[in-house]
């Protein structure tokens, strides 16, 4: 980690240049630990770049504080106390989350807004929690999962988690049902914020009656299931602002929530809450509600409306099939998942979006429930200004890559959900937009046309489960905000042609797709063809690119020639593609399951690649940077031979049980020129009772080779592995090469191989039939390429011996 790369992020490098040696006695005494060397960096790109800041920093006191325990770490102490005091409690409750469970930026800031941590407008609330969120991400106190986009999942380091938990120990109790003695920890402490974790179906020994001498809390945060016994209820937390049940059991308590006066969010995602109390109206002021996965929950209370502070409702995952009339009185929502669509006679649910104008995330599902387009008029989407995120789709799956066929759609139906979703067209504010389940034949009229598409701010499309739609959208390449295109299960679509890569009108612009980072084509089964030539200039920063399932013979041309920031491919899965080459910016290389592959070529800056289960492969080279090489294939017999072309510091092979045995030989087996030119080799099998169960583990350079396979074993192997080039036939343009001592380029045809498999019981015949085999038999093969002798095995000889006997004969 340089020195630019800790406090740079926006800080001008010639000014930071300059106090490069306060930089490093700073990073000195993080004692080389990347964490506080990261904490430390997020503090000082928030000071100015002058000497003086950043002496004070480097001479604070708080780095000789004697107080903190050994463990904790005096850089985030440090970072702690250079927060803002807004930021401090936001920092503080973040560790309450329990570890390993996913909490949405939304979620999390709806927290701290229940808490009161969050002060300004309360129009404005919900954009500066969002602020406070990202600047403890600038500050490196949360880290960003890789798996989400926009930051949406953070994770806390254990370090900083341990610190805030020692800063806030006095007013928060984080327990977990393994710890020892829980029951006495909860009574002994009287603590104002509760977090508990049971993994347990249901815990013998944690009780609600034993959270319910808590009466001062503000938060309970409870992940997993608990003991309720009859009698237990919510009726003393009369503090409470913050409730948060997740997977657990709550059906019995539902009813007393309207007792929780002061309750601000009111989380119960995927627990077996069956009903909510009618009478919901009378918890004022409720923020947000979070429903999600509530499988046995079939309605909502009709007095829901009038609900008028609520700014979060997630619905998805239930069983509610329709909202109440006068659901239009929530006219604060900011965030509405899984708004279920209904119809009755001549009224339609969509109509309650109408209202709904302060919306900034929405998502509507069963639109093929929709029996005319009007309705969907009604929702008046173009009018929400504010709206961010829009997901639509239709429940009602009608095909994908797995189905043996599509499911048939009349005409009639396709022409209808055309005429739905034409109607609900998103306004130009959108950045998110995600399609699912869609079976029209066309995709919306304002996807289709680039002059009047009005999705000019759009950063991230996903579109799934295109059952019927035979070709991309034509306007997209001239999206100029367009970041992140994900196309997934779409059997119909046969072709990317060129109207999805170029202008559909004559004005020109410097590229197509200028902003694309990322691109995703997964589960279109039928695509054989992409037409992308070099003349056409397009996706000029892409990053990352995924093919998977689909009929690619090549990856198109104009990818190698302009797409000269793709730093990570992957392919899975693409049946008749042979090679992938010329690709001089990749780092990150992913091929798996791709069955015809077999040339992976000229990857100058390649770091890291993976290949699993591609039987076929038979050439790499041209990848002088390769660092990290996986290969993966249980089914694996015999090293690659392409292992002796490249040079990787690090070899991670998961093979058969009978080739790591033989690799466990070590100096002594027949792959051991394939793998000993490498610094360290990690090869795996799986045992019958547990992957990876068997290892052998090589160091270059100092030497060390280490195996838990036994002696008798290599012994057996080794044997088995004498008769291994006799034991399978295979054509003879893919012949097979034979013997320790036999070079890679000698083979032995197919005929000879054949017999000395089989010489016992065939000889007669293969004598009589064979005339291939009669004159190599009369005959001593020439010493060229193509015929070679093979070793001198005892069963070989005698079959040899056997033959001429014959001949004479």
């Amino acid at each position: 980690m340089s020195f630019l790369q800790v406090v740079g992020n926006g800080n001008n490098e010639q000014n930071v240049d300059t106090l490069r040696d306060i930089g490093m006695e700073i990073i000195a005494k993080c004692d080389g630990l990347p964490l506080a060397v990261k904490v430390m960096g997020g503090i000082l790109r928030q000071r100015k770049t002058c000497r003086s800041d950043w002496e004070n920093i480097l001479n604070d006191s708080i780095w000789s504080v004697c107080q903190m325990p050994v463990e904790l770490n005096n850089a985030v102490y440090l970072s702690y106390q250079d927060l803002h005091p807004n930021l401090k409690p936001c920092f503080l409750h973040y560790a309450l989350l329990p570890k390993g469970t996913r909490f949405w930026d939304s979620t999390i800031v709806a927290m701290w807004i229940s808490e009161g941590f969050v002060h300004g407008n309360s129009c404005d609330l919900q954009v500066l929690g969002q602020q406070y969120y990202n600047q403890l991400i600038a500050r490196n106190l949360i880290e960003p999962s890789q798996e989400y986009v926009d930051q949406v999942v953070c994770n806390m380091h254990d370090v900083v988690r341990s610190f805030a938990q020692y800063v806030s120990r006095h007013e928060a109790l984080i327990a977990h049902e393994s710890e020892f003695g829980l029951t006495d920890k909860l009574s002994s402490q009287n603590v104002i914020r509760l977090s508990l974790q049971t993994k347990e179906p249901e815990s013998n020994e944690i009780a609600w009656s034993s959270i319910q001498a808590h009466i001062s809390l503000r938060t309970l945060i409870l992940v997993g299931k608990i003991k309720i016994n009859p009698g237990d209820s919510l009726s003393s937390f009369s503090c409470l602002r913050t409730l948060h049940i997740q997977d657990g059991n709550f059906d019995a308590l539902s009813e007393h929530l309207v007792k929780l006066k002061h309750l601000r969010y009111l989380c119960i995602k995927a627990t077996d809450t069956s009903r909510l109390p009618e009478n919901i109206a009378k918890m004022k002021f409720l923020q947000h509600i979070d429903l999600a996965d509530c499988e046995h929950l079939e309605k909502l209370p009709s007095s829901i409306g009038k609900l008028n502070q609520l700014r979060y409702l997630a619905l998805e995952g239930t069983g509610i099939d329709n909202v109440p009339k006068g659901f239009d009185g929530l006219t604060n929502l900011r965030i509405l998942h899984g708004f279920p669509v209904h119809l009755d006679v001549d009224w339609c649910s969509l109509e309650e979006l109408g209202p709904l104008n302060q919306l900034k995330h929405l998502g509507i599902r069963g639109l093929e429930k929709v029996s005319s387009s009007s309705f969907a008029k009604k929702t008046r989407l173009l009018e929400k200004m504010r709206l961010s995120s829009l997901n639509m789709s239709c429940t009602i799956r009608r095909g994908g890559e797995d189905d043996h066929h599509l499911q048939l759609v009349a005409e009639e139906e396709q022409g209808q959900i055309e005429k739905v979703f034409d109607e609900l067209c998103p306004p130009p504010c959108l950045e998110n937009l995600c399609i699912y389940g869609y079976f029209g034949q066309r995709l919306p009229r304002w996807m289709m046309s680039a002059t009047a598409m009005p999705l000019g701010s759009l950063r991230i499309l996903t579109i799934d489960d295109l059952a019927c739609s035979t070709e991309l959208p034509n306007g997209l390449c001239e999206l100029p905000c367009l970041e992140l295109l994900q196309i997934g299960s779409a059997p119909a679509i046969k072709r990317v042609g060129h109207e999805f890569m170029c202008c559909s009108h004559s004005q020109q612009v410097a590229a197509m797709f200028p902003r694309l980072l990322e691109l995703s084509l997964v589960g279109m089964v039928e695509l054989v063809e992409w037409e992308w030539e070099e003349k056409l200039h397009a996706m000029p920063i892409l990053e990352m690119l995924l093919l998977e399932r689909c009929k690619l013979r090549h990856v198109p041309p104009g990818i190698t020639f302009h797409a000269r920031c793709l730093k990570t491919l992957c392919i899975s899965d693409v049946k008749h593609l042979s090679s992938l080459e010329n690709f001089p910016s990749v780092i990150h290389l992913d091929v798996c399951r791709n069955i015809d592959l077999d040339t992976i070529c000229n990857l100058p800056k390649l770091h890291k690649l993976d290949i699993i289960k591609c039987p076929k492969m038979k050439v790499l080279k041209g990848v002088p940077a390769l660092q990290r090489l996986i290969l993966e294939d249980y089914d694996m017999e015999i090293v690659p031979r392409y292992l002796q072309d490249v040079k990787p510091r690090c070899l991670l092979l998961d093979c058969s049980l009978s080739l790591l045995t033989c690799i466990a030989a070590g100096k002594s087996s027949p792959e051991w020129d394939k793998l000993n030119h490498i610094q360290q080799v990690k090869a795996y099998a799986h045992g019958e009772d547990s992957p990876r169960k068997w290892y052998v583990l090589y160091t270059r350079e100092p030497f060390r080779f280490e195996t838990n396979i036994s002696r008798s074993a290599i012994a057996q192997s080794r044997v088995w592995r004498t008769w291994l080039p006799y034991s399978k036939t295979c054509p003879i343009e893919d012949e097979w090469p034979v013997g320790r001592h036999v070079c890679a380029d000698k083979c032995l045809p197919l005929c000879e191989r054949f017999r000395c498999n089989a010489y016992c019981h065939l000889v007669g015949w293969l004598g009589e039939a064979c005339l291939h085999c009669c004159e190599a038999a009369r005959i001593d093969p020439p010493p060229s390429d193509q015929w070679t002798e093979a070793p001198r095995y005892p069963g070989y000889t005698r079959f040899i011996r056997r033959q001429k006997q014959m001949s004479r004969a």
